[in-house]
């Protein structure tokens, strides 16, 4: 959303586009802080959240409908940001030799077969210490993939930001096999996933701000 703010002589200036919610402006900062330049990155789902990995200079692809690819253009060119470094399709892809993906995003609104497809093409060439970033953990397919992760050991639950964004990081090689059976257990519709509800808070956002974030996100004080 574009805001505007009216100064003397009625002149106009635009302030900076912030997201709809500020969930996802702390999202993006989290990104900003992660993604560095000549990273490779990786989007399933419709997302914004595309563009701050451009602007960090990072090569991103990003994988679903037209539509949206077209809606993640618009939004960079709203934003200044230039997308000769992305690259959209409709299916996970990966060409011979190129480099491990530093950094995946999974949006709220694929539908789970699709997602878990793509995860597994996804997973197997995250490198070992990037991180996969799942937002709306806390409903839908994203909560069933998040429930898988818990129980899988080659990843770990990294952060939480907003209540509904969970960041895992890979710390192991993906076992493919293991991985299958998971997301079948998780993916029965008579099963109800747990998802991720704002549990605790650490990794990167710790390390920089230190006690502070964690005890406000225990709903303490500061």
């Amino acid at each position: 959303m574009t805001t505007t703010q009216t100064l003397q002589a009625g002149r106009i200036r635009k302030a900076p586009v912030r997201r709809t919610r500020i969930q996802d402006d702390m999202v993006a900062d989290y990104l900003g802080m992660i993604v560095n330049p000549g990273d490779r990155t990786v989007q399933i789902g419709a997302s914004e959240l595309g563009a701050v990995c451009l602007r960090r200079g990072a090569r991103h692809d990003i994988v679903a409908p037209v539509q949206a690819i077209d809606a993640l253009t618009a939004d960079c060119e709203r934003r200044g940001v230039a997308t000769d470094k992305l690259r959209g399709s409709l299916v996970a892809r990966s060409q011979d030799g190129e480099r491990a993906i530093d950094v995946a995003i999974f949006g709220p609104d694929t539908g789970f077969p699709a997602m878990a497809a793509n995860w597994r093409h996804v997973a197997g060439r995250l490198k070992e210490g990037g991180f996969l970033v799942l937002l709306g953990a806390d409903h839908g397919a994203t909560a069933r993939l998040a429930d898988a992760l818990e129980e899988d050991e080659a990843f770990e639950l990294q952060d939480c930001i907003g209540g509904d964004a969970a960041i895992f990081r890979k710390r192991s090689a993906f076992a493919d096999e293991r991985a299958v059976q998971r997301l079948a257990s998780v993916g029965n519709p008579a099963r109800s996933p747990r998802g991720i509800h704002g549990k605790g808070i650490g990794g990167v956002f710790n390390r920089l701000f230190g006690r502070r974030v964690s005890t406000l996100h225990r709903g303490g004080t500061a």
